[in-house]
């Protein structure tokens, strides 16, 4: 395998190079390589960028002429530029800007470089002081010959001294490339070969004098003209001479009559011509390599004609001893030929995916088989390579440019020349192929495993983009637009032959992903003071369907219900589940542990007493009592009239102790607690224009939506807490009259009557807190609340604190005594107290 080196990188435009193209052209350590409408120079000496010319328009094909070391470029849709240098590398004429950038000169070249402006001109190239131009017009290639030495004083050539024409006649396969004039055609400059000239123009080959006269006439050796063959995407190859026949003394770069002429036809490939060459195929006896040779080193007796469908065409001088003439044979390549280059007997040309190299054939050799084989360097996506120089040791270097712009240096060493291992014995041959084989077998080996862990990352990779595409539809969205969402409704379950509570959570995913393994659900419950957390896994949830779990209600610290509760949702997902089929050796992890998982929060659900309630069809019965004779007392009251004075005795209840629990066995009286509100307020939040239902109903259906049946409308509901306490639900139109100062504001009540003190202070926060949420949402609405005295609330409410103060003051006398043996006024004020604080109203606006 040949070495490669990595020397730069250029900007490669939309496309890539497939799309633009390119071509390098070496010339004493520097390169000049063409790319979009850019021309960079490079030093391969120095390993560096050394300037950098900008065109107008794209660059379809640059030149050097090596004697004058002038640079052609030819701009598409535009025509050709010059670009000269003085001894010290400054451009002989002002660019239309310059700027620098990294140490490296940046030239915008404009109209004032241009040498000859025709948009029609397609390719071309110098020799001989002549520049060759072709055009395509009306289905017929044009070629025109310029003198460069016949430039005015700006340096723009006058008209053409040659012209000559050739009618396009594109085979089937070449009729869409002829159409969309997507490859340029191609020139090459040949002349004959004499002992004591040795050209040395980069563009020049010399042609052992056999075979240039027995392909282009006795005529064109006589006047030694130089011959210019061209190839054409149609897959014409003609060719014409630089001088006129006619007049021989005359040089062809006089000034000679205009004039339209016919070229002949040399071959037609019948596919797009990509490269034409010249080389020394012929190896003598003892030659081991002739290429390195300086006397023999342009001396050519086989010229190439290559298709970019793999036809090969060798031109060679036939048998002297027949009498003597030129034969074509035809070979086939692998296909499509983009780029290639001839050195010694070797012909190097790449492909969409690989360099390869074949011997060519040598001339008279009797080839049965017309498919070379060929070797190949596995080196893929070179668009343009360009040789460098041959050393004496008979190394070959050459450059090569690839797709995405970077320029790359081979080295390819003697020992691994194809011609070398041409000459292979059969055993060699054989034992050859043996370790071939074994090595493909051994990188198969090791290919296996590498190509099943390149697999799993892919798969990593597909699901973590997954999950940010997840991750960013639910952070930008909220409310009912969330493409990930929850809704809760509690249930009653039985269980080990008892009754429970439990929360139903409906997950819906409206994203276009799946959530698949590695996706939780995380659920957190909190009341006051505890809290306990669920997680789930979310398992092949596919877009637009649901996946329900359940979950219990009581927390960890509390065996009983404690309401409100609060649930958060959370959608977690763990990045270690990526490891887990990517990455076998733990340390090898791309997650950390203590930063392993994303989080994205999701709804949150309060639940309060009334979701969860038990409702039971009314009796209208009241409460059970247990013992009908005693007091109707409630707790409080029942221990504020006991009169235990008498110090508790170690080991016995205390008297105070003794006093609540007589009152709570032997209470009667429901307690109630009532909570009242504008009637507008409803009307304007719930009440709807065709409905007949009355605004206690509606209130009734609001509070109790999840229990109560739609074809129900009561006014008093029975029922049981989730902690066993029974209560009652009474809604009912009053009127406030101590609020407004001229008419009594119509307002619903709802009443709260249970006997178990904890079961009413719920509900009744509750349904406060419900209310609360309606008396905003109505506000923020616009609804007009109705005129209310706040003078008169003022007063009941600094009413309220002083009577609440007096009380704790009581209470706290009481704590320090730890008995019952205080003044009987004391207690006597105590019980008025509670009685004017036991039944308060709530007016909500």
């Amino acid at each position: 395998m040949p070495s490669v080196q990595y020397l730069a990188g250029f900007h490669c435009p939309a496309g890539g190079l497939a799309a633009h193209g390119a071509q390098l052209i070496p010339w004493k350590g520097n390169v000049y390589v063409s790319i979009g409408k850019s021309v960079y120079e490079y030093s391969m000496e120095k390993k560096c960028m050394l300037a950098v010319y900008e065109f107008a328009t794209e660059i379809w094909c640059i030149e050097l002429d090596t004697k004058t070391q002038q640079l052609y470029i030819l701009c598409g849709q535009s025509g050709i530029y010059l670009l000269q240098w003085d001894e010290k590398g400054r451009l002989l004429k002002e660019p239309m800007s310059a700027t620098s950038t990294g140490g490296v000169n940046i030239f915008f070249i404009g109209v004032e470089f241009c040498c000859l402006l025709d948009p029609s001109i397609c390719y071309f190239t110098v020799c001989h002081e002549v520049l060759v131009a072709v055009s395509m017009n009306q289905n017929k290639w044009e070629i025109r010959l310029f003198n460069i030495r016949s430039s005015d004083h700006k340096g723009n050539y006058p008209s053409a001294i040659r012209e000559m024409e050739i009618s396009v006649k594109p085979t089937p396969g070449c009729r869409d490339i002829c159409k969309g004039n997507s490859l340029p055609p191609v020139l090459l400059c040949v002349s004959l070969w004499k002992k004591e000239e040795l050209a040395v123009d980069f563009h020049e080959f010399t042609i052992e004098p056999s075979l240039f006269t027995f392909l282009f006439g006795i005529d064109l050796a006589m006047v030694n003209s130089p011959v210019v063959i061209c190839g054409f995407p149609d897959g014409q190859v003609v060719f014409f001479p630089l001088k006129t026949v006619p007049s021989p003394k005359s040089d062809f770069t006089d000034n000679q009559t205009k004039s339209s002429t016919r070229l002949p036809l040399l071959y037609n490939l019948e596919q797009p011509v990509v490269f034409l060459g010249a080389t020394k195929a012929q190896i003598s006896d003892g030659e081991n390599n002739p290429w390195t040779n300086s006397s023999n080193k342009l001396f050519c007796d086989c010229i190439l004609l290559l298709g970019q469908g793999g036809l090969m065409v060798t031109i060679t001088a036939g048998n002297k001893a027949e009498g003597g003439t030129y034969e074509f044979r035809e070979y086939h390549l692998k296909a499509p030929v983009k780029s290639a280059f001839c050195s010694g007997p070797n012909l190097y040309y790449s492909t969409c995916s690989d360099i390869q190299c074949v011997v060519i054939p040598q001339p008279g050799a009797d080839l049965q088989n017309r498919i070379l084989s060929y070797s190949s360097y596995n080196i893929p996506m070179i668009r343009a390579m360009s040789p460098i120089s041959c050393c004496s040791e008979g190394d070959k270097e050459f450059l090569a440019l690839s797709d995405k712009g970077k320029l790359m240096l081979f080295i390819l060493k003697q020992s691994e020349d194809t011609a070398q291992r041409a000459r292979l014995s059969c055993s060699q041959a054989g034992q050859r192929i043996k370790e071939l084989l074994s090595q493909i077998a051994s990188v198969s080996e090791r290919a296996s495993p590498l190509k099943s862990l390149i697999e799993q990352r892919n798969h990593s990779l597909l699901n973590l983009n997954k999950v940010v595409a997840i991750s960013q539809a639910v952070l930008t969205s909220r409310g009912a637009n969330m493409p990930v969402r929850c809704k809760v409704k509690p249930l009653w379950t039985r269980r080990l032959q008892q009754d429970c509570l439990v929360a139903s959570c409906i997950l819906e995913n409206k994203t276009d992903f799946i959530l698949e393994s590695g996706w939780n659900l995380c659920i957190h419950l909190s009341t006051e003071g505890s809290g306990t957390s669920y997680s789930f896994s979310v398992m092949n949830l596919q877009p637009e369907e649901n996946m329900e779990f359940i979950f219990p209600l009581v927390t960890e610290e509390s065996e009983h219900l404690e309401f409100p509760i609060k649930i958060t949702f959370a959608l977690v997902y763990s990045l270690q589940e990526l490891d887990k089929s990517s990455f076998q050796d733990p340390q090898s992890s791309l997650f950390s542990h203590t930063q392993s998982s994303i989080c994205l929060p999701l709804q949150e659900h309060i639940i309060d007493i009334l979701q969860c309630l038990r409702l039971k069809p009314h009796t209208g019965q009241p409460f059970p009592t247990t013992f009908h004779c005693m007091s109707p007392l409630d707790p409080v009251e029942a221990f504020l009239r006991s009169s235990g004075g008498a110090e508790c005795k170690p080991g016995q209840p205390s008297a105070i102790s003794k006093a609540i629990c007589n009152a709570e066995s032997n209470y009667a009286v429901t307690l109630v607690a009532s909570v009242r509100v504008a009637s507008v307020i409803l009307h304007r939040a719930l009440k709807k224009e065709d409905s007949d239902t009355s605004l206690c109903s509606l209130l009734f259906h609001w509070l109790l939506s999840a229990e109560l049946p739609l074809s129900q409308n009561p006014v008093e509901v029975h029922g049981m807490t989730p902690n066993g306490r029974e209560f009652r639900l009474r809604v009912g139109e009053v009127s406030a009259y101590d609020l407004s100062p001229a008419n009594p504001i119509p307002a619903t009540e709802v009443q709260i009557i249970s006997p178990h003190l904890d079961a009413l202070a719920c509900l009744h926060l509750a349904v406060i807190r419900r209310l609360q949420i309606l008396a905003e949402k109505c506000n923020q609405d616009g609804c007009i609340s109705p005129e209310i005295n706040l003078d008169s609330i003022q007063k009941q409410v600094i009413a309220r604190e002083s009577l609440l103060k007096e009380v704790k003051s009581l209470l706290d006398n009481l704590c320090v005594r730890k008995d019952l043996s205080f003044e009987s006024s004391a207690k006597k004020r105590l019980l008025c107290l509670y009685k004017e604080l036991r039944d308060p109203g709530l007016l909500l606006l």
